[in-house]
């Protein structure tokens, strides 16, 4: 390519990503208002339900095991770089705990750790999709999934709600399906809707994609966001999307069921019967690279599969009707801000 036209290039991208700059997130928005708030009449008087900033602390079993890392360890393997792939006990202990509770047969090699559920999609994203594809997701859906697809120069499209359940909207999804795409994005539980996709739900999902894969004469792929996977209440039906349909990359963050927003730790799950398995991760970690702590985690995997759930249960049913009642109010409010946003930020890109 002549310098010139290097230089176009250089100008279109910086020009898309001002266009995306200008349309501040409504979310991000909300947060540094109520930081502002919360300095003028005190952090405790003001309810703050913008960002997911968890409001109990980590597991006592993450910090005591970051601490041991940061006083035993030698520090030069510690903050070095690992594999592409990511640390290898992380990776196997993830595989472990995804096939002990789910029932598929994830091996450590299915495994890609990330930065966060952000960094899964963006690298689950790129290893299905091409520029000029489609990805849909179903409305109502977390606003930065624009972003994530525009990254890719591929075209998000999303599916209409049903507003009577906010189940999949499926006659539109079987109307929306051509050729052209190469994945579907779901968040359930999702956000911002709150809603848990059901198993007759996934069983349908999984036969249509099933169906439109075989006529269209290549895969279409399941990427399923799940950071709020055990944020649910006790005896709610919560399916795991991939135990459904074989071509499914699962995107996680600890972020949510572990109160570790900050330290951005999640993964990519590969299903073990997905087209490419074998591959898919070492394509999603091209050009990435990782460090060493990331293996903390394997220090409390056994925590996280057990007693979190419990936490989590035992808050949720101590929650006040009132208090229910309250956060309901202002996530109405959230909600109706980010679609607002939305529409603003397509309406220029």
């Amino acid at each position: 390519m002549s310098r010139r036209g290097r230089e176009r290039e250089s100008t279109m991208l910086a020009e898309r990503y001002k266009k995306m700059l200008s349309q501040e997130s409504m979310i991000r928005q909300i947060f540094m208002y109520g930081k502002k708030r919360g300095a003028e009449i005190g952090y405790e008087n003001v309810f703050d339900y913008s960002l997911g900033n968890p409001s109990v602390p980590c597991p006592p079993a993450f910090t005591a095991a970051m601490q041991k890392l940061l006083a035993e360890k030698e520090p030069v393997a510690l903050h070095g770089y690992c594999p592409n792939q990511g640390d290898p006990d992380f990776r196997r202990a993830v595989a472990e705990s995804c096939a002990r509770r789910f029932g598929l047969a994830y091996e450590a090699k299915h495994i890609f750790p990330t930065t966060g559920a952000a960094g899964a999609l963006a690298h689950a994203l790129r290893a299905v999709a091409t520029p000029g594809q489609k990805v849909l997701t179903f409305a109502p859906y977390f606003s930065e999934y624009g972003p994530y697809v525009a990254g890719l120069d591929a075209v998000l499209e999303i599916v209409p709600a049903d507003t009577e359940t906010f189940q999949p909207n499926f006659d539109k999804l079987e109307q929306m399906l051509d050729e052209t795409v190469a994945a579907v994005l779901i968040n359930t539980p999702n956000n911002p809707s709150g809603v848990a996709y059901s198993c007759a739900s996934m069983q349908r999902l999984g036969d249509i994609l099933r169906a439109k894969s075989a006529a269209f004469g290549h895969e279409i792929f399941l990427i399923s966001d799940e950071p709020y996977r055990e944020i649910r209440y006790a005896g709610a039906e919560h399916p795991y999307p991939a135990a459904y349909y074989d071509n499914t990359l699962t995107c996680y963050s600890f972020s949510k069921s572990m109160s570790l927003p900050g330290e951005r730790i999640g993964y990519v799950a590969v299903n073990p019967k997905a087209e490419g398995a074998d591959i898919l991760v070492d394509m999603t970690a091209v050009g990435e690279e990782t460090g060493e702590l990331e293996g903390t985690l394997h220090t409390v995997s056994g925590y996280y599969e057990s007693e979190l759930d419990m936490a989590v249960q035992d808050v949720l049913k101590k929650l006040e009707p009132t208090l229910l009642i309250f956060m309901a109010v202002v996530a109405g409010y959230i909600v109706l801000a980010v679609y607002i946003a939305m529409f603003q930020m397509y309406s220029v890109m």
